[in-house]
């Protein structure tokens, strides 16, 4: 079971889109694929029988037939394992599955945004912009500094903002035609980001929001906006944006011209050497 789950988020990462849409349906659907079979599974994708055969062969199985087998021994011997207790009667979730699905469709959610046009004119300004200010919300401060601090392997003039006014002065400092201000909404208070925004679009700085509660914020809150979808069973808000901010970095890396590289090559050098 745990190589099938394995083998089935790689296939989400780096598949093809058929492969990503047959692998999150499997993740999604694990109770009822032993009443499912190649043909069905097809037509309730959109796929050809011999898409998702190809898939499942890719995953190591000759037919769908052999999946529900690996199921059905899985749960024998999760079965024989189990000590009978009554609250092991009423429970029919595994915590840990639960968790992993969670932070699978964090990352296929921030995935499926890397291909909007939205998401290559934000790493555009983020890439070309002279002076990059970012400003997270009180909870998501560390995540904020974490992508800050890696933001800085790729770039120069990139300054973090602390969530208090004194702070947020430093941005004035900085000529609103060479600056972008990001805002990264990690959850909690929105108050002050709102003002911090609504402020600097008036003063003529180019603003880029990352949320997942893009009603809260209004349409006019930005100049470009990446605005997740908020997932029903929540608490997934912190992991989307970690995973939309790894492959922001990714992106950066790709486009990352001779000097950029040049510049990651010698951080890289001296966080070794100074670790040693």
């Amino acid at each position: 079971m745990e190589k099938l789950l394995l083998n089935l988020t790689r296939a989400m990462k780096g598949g093809t889109p058929s492969e990503r849409k047959i692998a999150k349906y499997l993740i999604e659907h694990l109770d009822e694929l032993p009443f499912e079979t190649a043909a069905t599974l097809a037509a309730k994708l959109g796929l050809s029988p011999m898409t998702v055969g190809r898939f499942l062969r890719s995953l190591g199985y000759r037919q769908f037939s052999d999946i529900r087998a690996d199921l059905r021994q899985a749960e024998e011997t999760a079965g024989a394992e189990r000590v009978p207790t009554k609250e092991n009667e009423q429970s029919h979730t595994n915590p840990f599955s639960q968790l992993l699905l969670q932070q699978i469709q964090a990352v296929q959610t921030a995935f499926d945004m890397t291909s909007q046009p939205v998401w290559r004119l934000a790493m555009n300004e983020i890439a070309a912009a002279p002076q990059v200010f970012l400003a997270p919300s009180s909870e998501g401060s560390g995540a904020g500094r974490y992508f800050h601090g890696r933001m800085l392997e790729y770039r120069k003039n990139v300054h973090y903002l602390s969530s208090d006014s004194s702070a947020y002065v430093s941005v004035w400092d900085s000529d609103p035609r060479s600056t972008l201000l990001i805002m990264m909404d990690g959850g909690g208070n929105l108050a002050t980001l709102q003002r911090l925004s609504t402020t600097a679009r008036k003063s003529g700085y180019r603003t880029l929001l990352i949320t997942t509660r893009f009603y809260e914020w209004g349409p006019e809150s930005a100049d470009i906006c990446l605005a997740m979808p908020l997932v029903p069973s929540g608490g997934q808000g912190l992991l989307q944006l970690v995973s939309l901010m790894e492959f922001a970095l990714c992106t950066l890396a790709a486009n990352a011209d001779e000097v950029c590289k040049a510049r990651l090559k010698n951080l890289t050098s001296l966080k070794r050497a100074l670790s040693a």
